[in-house]
């Protein structure tokens, strides 16, 4: 089904936001440590193959005011995860409208050798204070509605479901889809230009 739907153009996302601060105590752990990653050690990092970073998206990302959390174990990055306050990339043009008071998490990433060790939940709750921001109310994402590994962390860092956004693309032609909840909150696909 995920399939035939993406070879047709359709894409479907479960939307999920808590409030700032309302973060699972759970997500805590005393082996990791995360902080905010500036631009040249961030830049670094796209040597890694690793990491699934291209320093053309880290510097248009960087340049929009996104920010980037880093969760370490010693040394070495774990995993990170981006955080945009106006506009974000999607994939292949598609952009997403963040809503004035929100806060869209995306581009979260783990190292292999680092998955199921509750890095993600860490990343996703444990640092609503690195990213907190005046009139920031929520954080909010979207999740592909076949990642599981992706949507149990963001369950167990306490966020909640609040509907469906997708969107129809094929050429020129791309239409947003979202449920009432979602769209409510002001949340948004769209093609960017």
């Amino acid at each position: 089904m995920h399939q035939a739907a993406r070879r047709g153009g359709l894409h479907v996302f479960r939307v999920y936001y808590r409030r700032l601060g309302a973060a699972a105590a759970r997500t805590l752990n005393p082996e990791l440590s995360c902080r905010p990653l500036g631009e040249r050690e961030i830049v670094s990092f796209c040597a890694d193959p690793q990491l699934d970073l291209s320093e053309r998206m880290v510097l248009s990302a960087l340049s929009h005011g996104n920010v980037c959390l880093g969760a370490f174990s010693g040394g070495e990055l774990a995993g990170y995860v981006w955080f945009a306050y106006a506009d974000a990339p999607h994939v292949d043009g598609v952009r997403v409208s963040v809503p004035g008071e929100a806060i869209y998490r995306f581009k979260a990433f783990v190292r292999p050798g680092y998955r199921g060790r509750g890095i993600a939940p860490l990343l996703y709750g444990a640092t609503d204070d690195m990213v907190a921001r005046p009139g920031r109310r929520y954080v909010v994402n979207c999740i592909a509605l076949q990642n599981r590994p992706s949507i149990a962390a963001s369950l167990r860092s306490g966020d909640e479901p609040l509907g469906h956004l997708g969107y129809w693309h094929a050429g020129r032609r791309f239409v947003a889809l979202h449920s009432r909840a979602v769209e409510l909150f002001g949340l948004r696909f769209y093609l960017g230009r």
